[in-house]
């Protein structure tokens, strides 16, 4: 049984279309849920890159995929030049830009308030920044211009000045200290916990996630070869909104001062409007906010 349900799988086969003998790179490939679907529908005439920052999916990955001879697993951040490096133009580019079930399951990764562990939220674990460097090392203004900005939290400063006082007090250094601070500064509200939007933005700051997104859409376009596809599903605004604006820019043409086309778009959007997970893949609760969005290399 799958330790993690890949978000939206009959929907991103439908929208990269895999044929036999296509390649493709998985370049969040998890615990292999949608390389797995890839990779049947290429056959073994067809090969995938799949790549994962984390060392515990790395190792996931080789063990579900250690009989097969057309995969490449790598590890590293899809924004590295790693990724530029060693994939060659491809059919398909999917990226998957949510935690993992496996993640957010495991305490000692820091990653969910659900339960008491280290206040980590490190992605990759060789890397030294951590949610508990940022609660308890940055000023009170940084902490609240990581909420607001990466959380998009109407009560960033009140909550930073928390963390700022009970830090003084002793270091915070669990999940459940945080969100006892957080919890004690906003009223429930609804099914929403009062700590998900400061978890968030401090989960984005620690693994420089709209960064290296910005990055991947600049580099991952240019790797697709005539006709080839590129998925991305997305789970909060800050990081639809980078993809939207990108894919639109793309598939839009050129034009002068005087509103005549100086050049074709070399991209059309497969999907107009993004494909809603809590549509199509309601089942899923890790598929309530995810948004999917497809774009096609023309020429």
């Amino acid at each position: 049984m799958e330790r993690h349900k890949p978000v939206l799988l009959d929907k991103v086969i439908e929208v990269l279309h895999p044929q036999a003998g296509e390649s493709f790179a998985d370049v969040t490939g998890g615990w292999g849920g949608h390389s797995a679907a890839l990779l049947e529908a290429v056959g073994k005439s067809g090969f995938g890159y799949i790549f994962d920052q984390d060392s515990a999916a790395i190792a996931a990955l080789e063990q579900r995929f250690s009989s097969a001879e057309n995969v490449a697993i790598v590890q590293a951040n899809f924004a590295d030049t790693v990724f530029e490096e060693t994939v060659p133009n491809v059919d398909m580019i999917l990226a998957d830009l949510g935690v993992s079930s496996p993640q957010l399951d495991e305490p000692e990764r820091g990653f969910s308030f659900r339960a008491e562990g280290p206040l980590d939220m490190r992605m990759d674990t060789k890397q030294s920044l951590s949610a508990a460097e940022i609660v308890n090392t940055y000023r009170e203004d940084e902490i609240a211009k990581i909420l607001y900005e990466y959380g998009e939290e109407r009560a960033s400063r009140r909550i930073a000045k928390a963390i700022v006082m009970a830090r003084k007090v002793k270091p915070i250094t669990t999940t459940a200290q945080l969100a006892d601070i957080i919890s004690q500064q906003i009223k429930t509200s609804g099914r929403i916990h009062p700590a998900t939007k400061t978890f968030q933005a401090l989960r984005i700051a620690v693994n420089g996630e709209l960064t290296a997104l910005e990055r991947f859409l600049e580099i991952a376009p240019s790797k697709l070869v005539s006709g080839g596809r590129i998925a991305i599903i997305s789970f909060h605004s800050l990081e639809d909104r980078l993809v939207k604006n990108c894919f639109r820019s793309l598939s839009t043409a050129d034009r002068d001062n005087y509103g005549q086309i100086v050049s074709e778009p070399r991209f059309k959007r497969i999907t107009k409007k993004p494909i809603l997970g809590s549509v199509f893949d309601s089942n899923n609760p890790r598929a309530r906010s995810a948004k999917l969005r497809c774009l096609e290399r023309i020429n």
